[in-house]
């Protein structure tokens, strides 16, 4: 569980974990140097349940790498990753983990999604959520995904087979590379969708789907703040060619790069690629870009946060 000041909804995020009927499960914290009252909150459960085991950053690492420094430390047959303000059924783990045993084919297997307000009470549903990515061939998985890209990422919850997660590249530092963690993970594995296993997932302000300045989101997931940093678009695309060609032994490379290349061409893809290279010669000019294809005014650029500051929690989900 990454966290970073998460005191309103950490404490209940944790108890939904160790009321599973699933017990034979280490809970790793990496709190990323939080300044509110989640040290505390932790800590105390820690001393009444050992299976809780809190581990603190001295700095903010980013978004990423503190996610990232949640595997480092695993060392399970399976690795769940766990936000500090969802919330899991009982029966969460036991299902996922029986759908995982039963199936060696399987990279991954992830429950319902049921989104809630501050106050756990049921919101509007989307209409949409990820079904069984279970196409045998790999590169076929793989274009499934990418062409899911841009809706929420609620499988980077699920319950993940760990030997095929650790032959991806995990969480880079670039704003919604979830997206592309996921799509790594379809080479590795099928996905199955557990009906009966739910998660709660919390919607909330200080969530980083909402961040709108990009600086700030790239401030966020990777610590730096910068344009290149923030061009999330091409950073996703230059990681996914880079995919293309690390899983051989799965997938030609040509079928996985023809996949990318045809998403790449999409008229709103190029739209989005136009506009983040016009922030990179001129803020003010994609600004003024981005407001004659939405119709609304350019909006002035977001203040900046002090130098080192983390824009949100470290709740992750990208949305491209």
């Amino acid at each position: 569980m990454p966290v970073y000041n998460g005191e309103n909804f950490v404490e209940e995020a944790i108890q939904s974990i160790l009321e599973q009927d699933y017990a034979d499960f280490r809970l790793i914290v990496t709190d990323n140097a939080s300044t509110d009252g989640t040290e505390d909150i932790v800590r105390a459960l820690a001393k009444s349940d050992d299976r809780v085991n809190y581990v603190r950053n001295r700095q903010n690492l980013g978004a990423s790498r503190n996610y990232n420094l949640g595997f480092e430390l695993s060392e399970g047959e399976y690795l769940k990753w766990c936000a500090h303000d969802d919330l899991l059924s009982s029966n969460y783990l036991r299902d996922c983990v029986a759908a995982l045993d039963a199936d060696p084919g399987l990279a991954i297997a992830f429950g319902r999604s049921i989104s809630v307000d501050t106050k756990g009470r049921h919101l509007p549903t989307s209409g949409w959520d990820t079904p069984d990515i279970d196409d045998t061939d790999a590169a076929d998985r793989f274009e499934r995904i990418i062409g899911l890209f841009g809706r929420m990422c609620f499988p980077i919850f699920g319950v993940m087979r760990r030997s095929a997660l650790a032959k991806t590249d995990l969480h880079p530092s670039y704003y919604g590379s979830d997206q592309a963690l996921l799509a790594e993970l379809a080479l590795r594995g099928r996905w199955k969708r557990v009906e009966q296993a739910i998660l709660w997932n919390r919607d909330h302000e200080q969530r980083s789907l909402a961040i709108e300045d990009k600086l700030e989101r790239a401030m966020w997931q990777g610590g730096t703040r910068n344009r290149l940093a923030a061009a999330e678009h091409w950073q996703l695309l230059v990681h996914l060619l880079k995919i293309c060609g690390q899983h051989r032994d799965v997938a030609d490379p040509r079928a996985l790069r023809k996949a990318v290349l045809k998403r790449s061409s999409q008229p709103k893809q190029i739209g989005r690629y136009v506009l983040e290279m016009a922030s990179l010669v001129s803020p003010a000019m994609a600004r003024r870009m981005r407001s004659l294809v939405t119709g609304a005014p350019p909006q002035p650029q977001a203040a900046a946060r002090k130098a080192g500051e983390p824009a949100r929690t470290d709740k992750k989900m990208g949305a491209a």
